[in-house]
């Protein structure tokens, strides 16, 4: 009885070895399912999900979330330009394309005007803010009339199609003769510079007193509206003396005695004999009263005149037109005639008989 109860002891023992060895955990899958109580299917279950918020392999990263706009996608990749969803704080725009000129960049930026790239609705697009160049910062094809100088090209430009101010329709500076008339600056423009006509060469109507002589209008203007100086006020002469009225100009500056030049030899023989001469502007306004040196006023034997001039208004003098030359200061002479017309003298000069002869002038 003894040995066969201890016989039983020890068959209990063993089958309880025996379960403790078959419920025991596996070091490798983990706790199995159901363990502490009974039924349970023993072995490991399949591998938890994407989203369960454990990082494991085959995952770039696994936020436990399905948010699609922070840095880990639903499927447990990581948010890349280009995914197709917009990560939140980091890209303003995800098209998921490679586009650049559709509204989202490759970087994943919104396409504005000046980020190089030309996008719907822009002309151009060459990255910078400049105004001046071939595309402005409202990235349009610059042109005449945008308000923007376009550099090298443009001279103005008012952003208006006006052509009666400072710039023209054409993006060129308003000026004189242009034909334009510039508001407040030119009285007229008739695109010329002629002075006989209604609108002198400054871009001023023509009136009597301004030093013009207006053609078919005026008889004469001499830049003032005082009578008594051969021109009246009304530009009608107020002398009887025609000579004062119908002279021809000499006025080149080397027939001055001042000038000195001698390469230069001018003669007078091709002098209209009866003609009346006026000395003008840069050939003085008469002719000297002394003899001056030979070689000046562009000729060898420079004129003077030996006499006197007439004293008075409508007077009209014989006088003798000396040559001086080879130490004679009459070396040749010729008898001309002189006319006082107020403000100024009028000389009638004969050809001299050889050459080199000149009348010449002083100031």
């Amino acid at each position: 009885m003894i040995a066969l109860r201890h016989a039983g002891i020890c068959l209990a023992l063993t089958l309880a070895a025996a379960c403790s060895l078959v419920n025991a955990p596996d070091p490798v899958k983990g706790e199995v399912d159901g363990e502490g109580g009974s039924g349970g299917s023993g072995g490991g279950g399949p591998p938890s999900p994407c989203g369960n918020g454990v990082f494991q392999t085959g995952e770039e990263c696994d936020d436990g979330n399905d948010v699609e706009t922070d840095g880990c996608l639903s499927n447990c990749k990581k948010a890349t330009c280009g995914d197709g969803y917009v990560w939140e704080g980091v890209e303003g725009c995800d098209d998921g394309n490679m586009v650049n000129d559709d509204g989202c960049t490759n970087t994943c930026k919104l396409g504005t005007c000046g980020d190089g790239t030309i996008q719907e609705g822009e002309d151009c697009d060459d990255g910078n803010e400049d105004d001046t160049d071939d595309c402005t910062s409202a990235c349009k094809v610059a042109s005449c009339g945008d308000g923007f100088v376009h550099a090298g090209i443009e001279a103005c430009d008012d952003g208006n199609a006006e052509n009666t101010d400072a710039c023209l329709q054409g993006c060129v500076l308003a000026t004189c003769g242009d034909g334009f008339v510039q508001v407040g600056v030119e009285e007229c423009d008739d695109m010329n510079q002629a002075n006989d006509d209604a609108c002198v060469g400054s871009c001023k109507n023509a009136v009597c007193g301004d030093g013009f002589v207006r053609a078919g209008v005026e008889q004469c203007d001499d830049g003032n509206l005082v009578g008594g100086d051969g021109c009246g006020p009304g530009c009608t002469p107020d002398i009887s003396l025609p000579q004062c009225m119908d002279y021809i100009i000499l006025d080149t500056a080397d027939r001055n005695i001042a000038h000195v030049d001698p390469n230069v030899r001018e003669c007078d023989q091709s002098v209209t004999n009866g003609s009346w001469y006026r000395f003008m502007g840069a050939a003085g306004t008469r002719m000297a009263t002394s003899p001056p040196p030979v070689n000046v006023c562009a000729t060898h034997a420079p004129g003077w005149v030996q006499g006197s001039y007439p004293a008075n208004e409508g007077e009209v003098v014989n006088a003798t037109a000396c040559f001086n030359w080879g130490g004679n200061p009459c070396n040749w002479s010729s008898a001309i005639q002189i006319a006082n017309c107020g403000k100024y003298y009028v000389f009638q000069l004969p050809a001299p008989d050889v050459c080199q002869l000149r009348y010449c002038g002083t100031n």
